[in-house]
């Protein structure tokens, strides 16, 4: 049963034990098999072959995390080569909630993986994000499918049952420090997405609901033609200044990126909005919401170039966990599930949604109390290192 354990918890963090080798004893003989499997090199990653779930490699030589990409980009990091992830690898799947939702691994090295999963100081198993695009809130006009904008009421009714729920919002720099490290956020979090430049949405509606309840807004906005409307930057930058804003990237000029969408293109749609948005509202932005949800593998390329540490797509994929993204057939393809994150869009059944995702999160961290036992003694024999019992991190 530990054998078989061992053996699983390996292949979800792209260890494969080597064949036809004669069985060791001892925790010495373990971390070789478990090292020898993870050649560090300070060249760009090999070309690797299409996985049914592709791995993503993370570079622990550095403070941030490198994708993999079947066309090696110019890094100057140091990067790990990893083995790939069989189709059969033991990942978390709800039977509540979100049923049957199919999710991405990303972590690569099984003891950080267990340290951080475990640290009392970082956040529970079972703590979930649910990420909600908006755009506008509309008074006296019916919801019908497909609209960008959410009725008054159905987003008064949506922050009445996140706060009935225990619901708190996150900043982007929050949910980065989380999916990369599981860094403490509160157990069930959400991040609120204004997508585009509006203002007038933000005075009437987003900052009340903020400022009542000590949450914060985070703004996709568009820099390239703010200047071009009298008095837009000052009023942002004096929303900008209440603190319950922030700002990240929608791009320059709000470019809907296609596979045959010039490169430089994409480059000042990437890296253009960086400089503005240090100018006016005094920080880098970490976050890229991608314009129309559109992305190609070059342009998530260059959003990692220039140092996004996350990206948002307006599809709906489910909320999310530490080292656990549900990522669509296209998201895969980019073999960078940071850059390519899902997003509810705000519609009536937002407050279902919540309600749902809560129960993903109370089903997740059962599942991993049930694996606790297991997930200890690898860390011991492998990794050298003793797990807090369970409920430290509460």
């Amino acid at each position: 049963m530990y054998e078989r354990m061992r053996d699983r918890l390996l292949r979800e963090h792209r260890i494969v034990r080597p064949r036809n080798t004669t069985k060791v004893k001892g925790s010495a003989a373990l971390l070789g098999i478990a090292l020898g499997a993870v050649i560090w090199s300070c060249a760009a990653p090999k070309r690797l072959e299409p996985q049914s779930a592709a791995p993503i490699v993370s570079a622990e030589c550095t403070s941030t995390l490198v994708p993999a990409s079947p066309t090696p980009l110019p890094s100057a990091t140091c990067a790990p080569k990893v083995a790939s992830v069989p189709s059969t690898a033991s990942v978390f799947t709800p039977t509540v909630g979100f049923k049957d939702l199919s999710a991405q691994t990303y972590i690569t090295d099984v003891c950080t993986y267990l340290r951080e999963r475990w640290d009392p100081q970082k956040s529970a198993p079972g703590t979930v994000v649910v990420p909600i695009m908006f755009h506008t809130v509309f008074e006296g006009l019916p919801y019908r499918p497909g609209d960008t904008h959410i009725p008054a009421e159905d987003l008064a009714r949506t922050v009445e049952v996140a706060r009935q729920l225990g619901y708190q919002t996150v900043t982007a720099e929050q949910l980065a420090g989380f999916l990369e490290h599981n860094v403490l956020i509160p157990k069930r979090s959400m991040i609120w997405i204004l997508d585009d430049r509006h203002p007038d949405m933000i005075e009437k509606y987003f900052a009340p609901i903020a400022r009542e309840n000590h949450w914060t807004v985070t703004l996709g906005w568009i820099v390239g033609d703010t200047g071009k409307r009298p008095g837009l930057w000052k009023q942002m930058e004096d929303l900008n200044a209440t603190g319950l804003l922030d700002v990240q990237s929608h791009g320059y000029t709000h470019l809907y990126v296609r596979p045959d969408t010039p490169e430089a293109l994409i480059r000042q749609e990437v890296f253009g909005p960086i400089a503005v948005t240090e100018e006016h509202f005094g920080h880098t932005p970490l976050a890229f919401v991608w314009p129309g949800g559109n992305f190609t593998k070059v342009a998530v390329g260059f959003a990692r170039e220039a140092g996004y540490r996350l990206g948002f797509t307006a599809r709906e994929r489910g909320p999310l966990m530490y080292d656990w993204i549900p990522l669509g057939p296209q998201e895969r393809e980019m073999q960078d599930p940071l850059m390519v994150l899902p997003r509810f869009w705000a519609r009536p059944e937002l407050p279902e949604i919540l309600r749902k995702a809560a129960e993903l999160g109370d089903e997740a961290e059962q599942w991993s109390l049930a694996r606790y036992a297991q997930e200890a003694d690898l860390c011991r024999e492998l990794c050298g290192c003793e797990l807090p019992s369970p409920g430290s991190n509460d």
